[in-house]
């Protein structure tokens, strides 16, 4: 017997048991309304956590141990692995991904019964009830068909080692961070569900649910941008974004929530769109488990996704239940949605924020078809017919130019109604500017935000600017987001528009030109790492305008000889990258290099850490709130 395996084992099958424990209490109360049950069921949940924590730290003790009996541990890590790479072992693999899914939202499920639950009297039953069977469907699979603590059938002295594609630092942030993402919708989830649920259908859920959307819009575009950034720099073929099946899973249920961010303001400030914005957290959630059936079902190509598995239908059917339940309890509660008001005008902050969801929600069915087209074609035709980057380049680049524009004059619309002429003289000279990007716009807000702070405490025009994030931390943090998106988009026009790319054989000494830049092949020489399954590197040396040096290059491994990565060089300044990638190589030291030009690529990064800065600003409490917050206001 396997002791490590036996905890690993047993640890998830009393978090199992106690999901059930909090499933019976909660009903419990329903029937005799004894706080006792609610308690009881609340931790139990808090339980599930730290049962479900235990057994990661087993996996974890098991990779550190080379405890190669256990077949996950066989199948990801080896000897040679540095410690740091089996981090990365967890959460790799079919049984490990989900394990570290469940965990995660084991933890994001306890921080809502510790912190949100006690406040929420009106729907803690309901959403103890949706929480358990949430933890309860993802433990199933862990414990019935796809368990990381699997002994092997025969226990081999080593691991075959990491997926080579895995073997960056990237990965030790990237799959968690998406991952956490993905489970965090579920917290908005469970507070609609309770809304639906208990019929309680007035903002109460929204004013908590707003943060935690929050939460889950912030560390999705981290996750996502941190993919973005690892497909740059490891796959070597100079872009960062390819429409994989996958990448469109990755991004799918972001777009509801940015909606939801938008749409939720107008139910607080005007009582109206509760079905829409009910709608948005469900479909968010809906689009995350999607995206974990994705991954395992087989049915898309994709370099992110496993082997087709057993457990591709289990996560389809419950994609369905998740579905028809959320749609079934809309339909139920529908009458109850009207809205208070209607709108006072078409020309108000309220339409332009609306308008923003509906572009957003639009962005997301036509990814989303896309994503499915093939499967559609194959069940209809019998021939499945790809669709790749052109058609979501050309159905999706229009509407993120119209989000670009409507999100730049919404910001200047002020609430309720405004008259033409207002418009005009609002918008006259920002307008002309926002059509190719909100960025200045949204600049134009913070100067006239700082000249009004300014002229009330006569400080620096600076000072006064950065004294706005303590005034309204929410309203400038959500500004610094969209001038994060303009950059964004500069760099996506820029890079794929006047990309400059070739590909030249060469032998040591030759050099060619491409957008006025020299590359010289000097030589190419190899070296032996001996860790983390790598056999060896292959690294030419490469200078480029007779000044700087840049090794790009191939990692072959010894368990995967069919399955090299890319070295990716890159010369960067910020202006532009030179992307360098050996494509391949004779024994002669003949090289084929792929060089790719990429203008303003740079405004990629530096805006995603803008966006990104943005959204933890307005994530944050400001120190306003924290003082009325402190005094009972």
């Amino acid at each position: 017997m396997n002791i490590i395996a036996t905890l690993g084992s047993a640890s998830l099958i009393i978090a199992f048991s106690c999901t059930v424990f909090s499933l019976v209490a909660s009903l419990i109360y329903f029937r005799t309304q004894i706080n006792i049950f609610l308690s009881l069921a609340r931790h139990s949940i808090i339980a599930t956590a730290m049962l479900i924590s235990f057994s990661l730290l087993v996996m974890a003790y098991a990779l550190l141990s080379n405890d190669f009996s256990i077949a996950h541990v066989a199948s990801v890590s080896s000897k040679n692995m540095e410690p740091w790479m089996k981090w990365a072992s967890i959460y790799s693999g079919q049984s490990g991904s989900l394990l570290f899914w469940t965990w995660a939202l084991s933890l994001f499920l306890a921080m809502f019964s510790l912190k949100t639950l006690p406040k929420i009297l009106w729907g803690a039953p309901h959403a103890i009830v949706v929480m358990a069977l949430l933890l309860s469907a993802f433990l199933i699979p862990l414990i019935f068909f796809t368990s990381p603590f699997t002994l092997s059938t025969i226990t081999p002295e080593d691991g075959r080692g990491l997926n080579p594609l895995l073997v960056d630092r990237g990965m030790l942030v990237h799959p968690p961070a998406l991952l956490s993402g993905l489970v965090s919708t579920s917290i908005p989830f469970t507070l609609a569900m309770s809304a639906l649920m208990s019929g309680r259908l007035d903002s109460s859920w929204i004013q908590h649910a707003r943060s935690w959307a929050l939460l889950s819009f912030l560390i999705l575009s981290v996750g996502n941008f941190l993919g973005a950034w690892w497909a740059y720099t490891v796959l070597g073929w100079g872009g960062y974004w390819g429409w994989d099946p996958v990448e469109n899973s990755a991004i799918l249920p972001l777009l509801p929530i940015a909606a939801f961010l938008h749409s939720q303001t107008v139910q607080l400030r005007r009582g109206i769109f509760k079905g829409w914005n009910l709608s948005l957290v469900l479909a968010a959630f809906a689009l995350a488990v999607f995206g974990t059936f994705n991954v395992r079902s087989g049915l898309v190509a994709s370099v992110h996704s496993f082997a087709q598995s057993d457990i591709g239908p289990y996560f389809l059917g419950l994609l369905g239940v998740i579905s028809f339940i959320s749609i079934a309890l809309l339909c139920l509660r529908w009458n109850s949605l009207k809205p208070d008001r209607d709108l006072d005008s078409l020309l108000s902050k309220e339409t332009g924020l609306v308008l923003n969801t509906y572009i957003l929600m639009a962005l997301t069915l036509v990814i989303l078809g896309g994503t499915l087209f093939p499967i559609f074609s194959e069940l209809i035709q019998g021939v499945r017919i790809t669709v790749g980057p052109p058609f979501f380049n050309e159905t999706t680049g229009p509407l993120w130019i119209i989000l670009l524009i409507v999100m730049s004059i919404g910001i200047m619309l002020p609430w309720r109604k405004t008259t033409r002429n207002s418009i005009l003289k609002r918008t006259s000279i920002p307008l002309i500017i926002s059509i190719t990007t909100a960025f200045f716009v949204t600049l134009r807000e913070f100067f006239l935000g700082g000249k009004v702070q300014q002229s009330i405490s006569d400080q620096p025009l600076l000072l006064s600017i950065l004294k706005l994030f303590e005034t309204n931390q929410h309203r400038y943090g959500g500004y610094l987001v969209h001038i994060g998106v303009a950059l964004i988009a500069i760099a996506i026009i820029s890079s794929y528009t006047f990309q400059a790319q070739t590909r030249q054989t060469m032998l040591p000494g030759e050099s060619f030109n491409i957008s006025g830049y020299q590359i010289k092949y000097e030589e190419l020489f190899e070296s032996k790492p001996g860790i983390n399954g790598v056999s060896k590197e292959i690294l030419a040396k490469v200078e480029i305008d007779g000044k700087r040096l840049i090794y790009p290059g191939q990692r072959l491994f010894t368990n995967f000889p069919n399955q090299p990565v890319a070295i990716v060089a890159i010369d960067g300044n910020p202006l532009r990258d030179v992307y360098v990638f050996l494509q391949g190589w004779t024994d002669e030291g003949m090289i084929e290099l792929h060089v790719f030009v990429n203008p303003l690529i740079q405004l990629l990064w530096f805006g995603g850490i803008i966006y990104v800065v943005g959204a933890i600003l307005a994530y944050t409490p400001s120190t306003r709130s924290q003082e009325a917050v402190r005094h009972g206001k």
